[in-house]
């Protein structure tokens, strides 16, 4: 999507990846990677150890490709064979999941020792979702009619990622919170996406 927020998640999480990976030697995995839009910006920015994982996906032509994986379910890191990655990505997926704790701990299991995890979400902290939750008891975008039942994740956002949940989560599942960012817009009340750059550390 080229939409002014998925342009920002996109330059932010593809600056960070050359950030943590300045020579460009990482193995990247994008997880539920949609149609590959992270993983060719990645590409033209000189990386070449590209994995694509999710339920229909597509890939750049030099990139590793496993779809039909319902990241929803438990033990879906099992149909990677025991492959690791150095920076793993996944944006826009944890809102869509029943249990984000499940995949944090699948995700877990990918990483290599002190890999980085960049996951992006929905920021529901900012004034627009206050303001949502107090006049409809509802956060901005979640909870919707959008249902698509040709999708194991849906079209939907049904988990609600308060921050300090999910720092609780990452936690739990082995991950470092380093830092926080927000994308398009400024700070916490006004970006409209939270971006956590994280640490896997040992259990």
């Amino acid at each position: 999507m080229n939409d002014p927020n998925s342009l920002a998640i996109r330059a932010g999480v593809s600056e960070r990846v050359a950030e943590i990976s300045p020579d460009r030697q990482a193995r990247v995995v994008d997880l539920a990677c949609g149609e590959g839009e992270l993983l060719a910006r990645l590409e033209e920015l000189g990386f070449s150890h590209l994995t694509g994982i999710g339920w229909k996906v597509a890939v750049p032509p030099s990139a590793k490709k496993v779809d039909c994986v319902d990241l929803s379910v438990v033990g879906w890191a099992d149909l990677l064979g025991g492959a690791t990655f150095d920076v793993l990505t996944a944006t826009e997926v944890l809102e869509h999941l029943v249990n984000p704790y499940e995949f944090l701990v699948q995700v877990r299991r990918l990483a290599n020792p002190g890999g980085r995890l960049i996951m992006t979400f929905p920021n529901v902290h900012n004034l627009r979702s206050i303001v949502g939750y107090a006049v409809s008891g509802r956060y901005s975008g979640f909870f919707g009619p959008n249902w698509n039942d040709n999708h194991p994740l849906y079209d939907q956002h049904i988990f609600v990622p308060n921050h300090e949940l999910v720092r609780y989560f990452l936690k739990l599942s082995g991950f470092e919170v380093l830092s926080v960012d927000y994308l398009f817009g400024r700070g916490k009340l006004f970006g409209t996406t939270a971006m956590f750059d994280c640490k896997a550390v040992p259990h």
